[in-house]
C-alpha cells in the first residue's frame, strides 16, 4: 500500500512522529510518502529538528507562509499525487491549500482520505458560510485522526460518526523527556520555580499570569518565575515585571536546553486561551515528572490533567485561581510534590509516539475499508476549495 501525508509543514513535534509511522508502515510492507510545502516552519521556526532520514518532499524550500501562492500549491500537490497515485492520502487540517488539493485529487481518484486536525469548534470562530463549507467538506472525508476522545463532541458536531474518529495526533517522545540530565547551562538559574514556556503573543494569556504572580509576591509568595520564549507580547511583559529580581526571561531554547530547565521547575503554568488547541508543552513537562497547572481552555486540559492528582485547572481570567494555585505548590510537602509527579508519569505513559502510529493506522484501515462515494454537488465544491493562506498564527 502507498500511503501519501500531505501538510504546509512537518516541523517541530512532527517528525518523531512520522519517523515511528514510516518504520512502523515499512516493517508491514507499506511505503510513506511525506510532502511539505514549505522549507521555513509556519509557527515553530525556533524549533527546527533534524529530518533529513525522513526523506521529505519539500516542495517549496526557499519560499515562505506569505511568498507562496494558493493556485501553485493546488497545481503542483495534484501533479505529484497524480505521479505516484497513493492508495490512501492523510492530511491536515482543510483550511490549507495543500489539504485542499488532496482532498480534491482522492476523491477525483476514488482514494481513501484521512484528516488530522487539534481545533476545537470553540477555538476559532467561523460565519455560517464557513461552518457550511467546512461541513460538506469534511462530509467526504472517510476517518480523522484528533488528539483524544475529549474531541469527540466536536467532530460530531463536522458530522463524523463515533467509528470514523481515531485518536494520539498530539504526542511527544516521552523518553527523550524522561532522560536523565544535568543543569549545566542553566546555573544562574534559582534552585526552583514557576515556569511557563511558549510563543509570547496574546493568546497564552502570559500577561494575567504575570499580574497574578506579582500579587502572589506581594502576599509573600517566595517562589522565583522563569518565563521561556519570545514574540508580540515579550515586551509587554518585561513592562510589568519591571523591578522584581525573582523574574528570568529566556529566549527559546533547544529541546535538549528545554530538558534541562525542566529539572529544577517546580510547577509548569500554561494560562492560555481557546486557541491553546492543545499544549504539546504540558506532554513534554508530565513526562520530565513536573506538575501542571492548567488553563481549562487549553485541548489537552481533560485528557492530561487530573485536578490535584498530577496538576491544576483554572480558569484563565481569574487571577485568584492562580494565585492560590501557587499558594499550594509553596506550601506542598515534598512527599506530596512526588506524588504528583509520579501521577503525571503514569498519565503521560499512555501518549508516547505508539499513540500516534496507532491512532493513524487505524484511522488508514478504517478508510480504506470505508471510502465514501460522494454527490455532484459535494465533488463541485471540493473541486471549487482552494484553501486560505492567512496568517493568523500570532493574534
Amino acid at each position: 500500500m502507498k500511503i501519501v501525508i500531505v501538510h504546509l509543514d512537518f516541523n517541530a513535534y512532527f517528525p518523531q512522529r512520522l519517523r515511528a509511522l514510516k518504520f512502523f508502515l515499512a516493517n508491514k510492507g507499506h511505503e510513506l510518502f511525506i510532502f511539505e510545502m514549505l522549507g521555513t516552519p509556519m509557527l515553530y521556526s525556533f524549533s527546527y529538528v533534524e529530518k533529513n532520514d525522513l526523506n521529505i518532499e519539500t516542495f517549496y524550500p526557499d519560499k515562505t507562509y506569505q511568498t507562496v501562492s494558493r493556485k501553485m500549491i493546488n497545481r503542483d500537490v495534484y501533479k505529484r499525487l497524480m505521479e505516484i497515485n497513493p492508495d490512501i492520502v492523510i492530511t491536515g487540517t482543510i483550511v490549507f491549500p495543500p489539504s485542499a488539493a488532496a482532498i480534491r485529487w482522492a476523491k477525483e481518484n476514488k482514494k481513501a482520505l484521512v484528516v488530522f486536525e487539534n481545533a476545537k469548534v470553540s477555538a476559532f470562530p467561523r460565519n455560517k458560510i464557513v461552518t457550511w463549507v467546512k461541513r460538506k467538506i469534511y462530509g467526504v472525508v472517510d476517518s480523522f485522526v484528533c488528539p483524544s476522545s475529549d474531541y469527540i463532541e466536536d467532530l460530531k458536531y463536522w458530522g463524523f460518526s463515533k467509528e470514523q474518529i481515531f485518536f494520539g495526533l498530539n504526542v511527544t517522545n516521552n523518553r527523550f523527556w524522561a532522560e536523565k540530565c544535568q543543569n549545566t547551562d542553566f546555573r544562574m538559574l534559582p534552585k526552583h520555580y514557576f515556569l511557563t514556556v511558549g510563543r509570547q503573543v496574546p493568546f497564552k494569556n502570559l500577561d494575567t499570569f504575570l499580574k497574578a504572580y506579582l500579587e502572589y509576591k506581594r502576599q509573600g509568595g517566595n517562589i522565583p518565575l522563569v518565563m521561556v520564549g519570545e514574540g508580540a507580547s515579550h515586551r509587554e511583559l518585561e513592562v510589568l515585571s519591571s523591578g522584581i529580581s525573582d523574574i528570568t526571561f529566556l529566549p527559546f531554547q533547544s529541546y535538549e536546553k528545554l530538558r534541562q530547565i525542566f529539572i529544577n521547575a517546580k510547577c509548569l503554568f500554561l494560562p492560555s486561551f481557546k486557541k491553546e488547541t492543545w499544549g504539546l508543552i504540558v506532554n513534554e513537562a508530565m513526562a520530565a515528572g513536573k506538575i501542571v497547572a492548567v488553563s481549562t481552555e487549553c485541548g489537552c486540559a481533560n485528557t492530561l490533567v487530573k485536578e490535584r492528582v498530577n496538576g491544576f485547572l483554572y480558569n484563565p481570567l481569574s487571577e485568584k485561581e492562580m494565585i492560590s494555585i501557587m499558594f499550594e505548590i509553596q506550601n506542598m510537602s515534598i512527599d506530596e510534590i512526588h506524588k504528583m509527579q509520579n501521577e503525571g508519569r503514569k498519565i503521560i505513559s499512555n501518549w508516547d509516539l505508539d499513540k500516534f502510529v496507532e491512532g493513524v493506522y487505524s484511522a488508514v484501515l478504517y478508510a480504506i475499508s470505508h471510502k465514501k462515494k460522494i454527490s455532484l454537488l459535494d465533488h463541485l465544491l471540493v473541486k471549487l476549495w482552494k484553501g486560505q493562506m492567512k496568517n493568523n498564527s500570532v493574534k
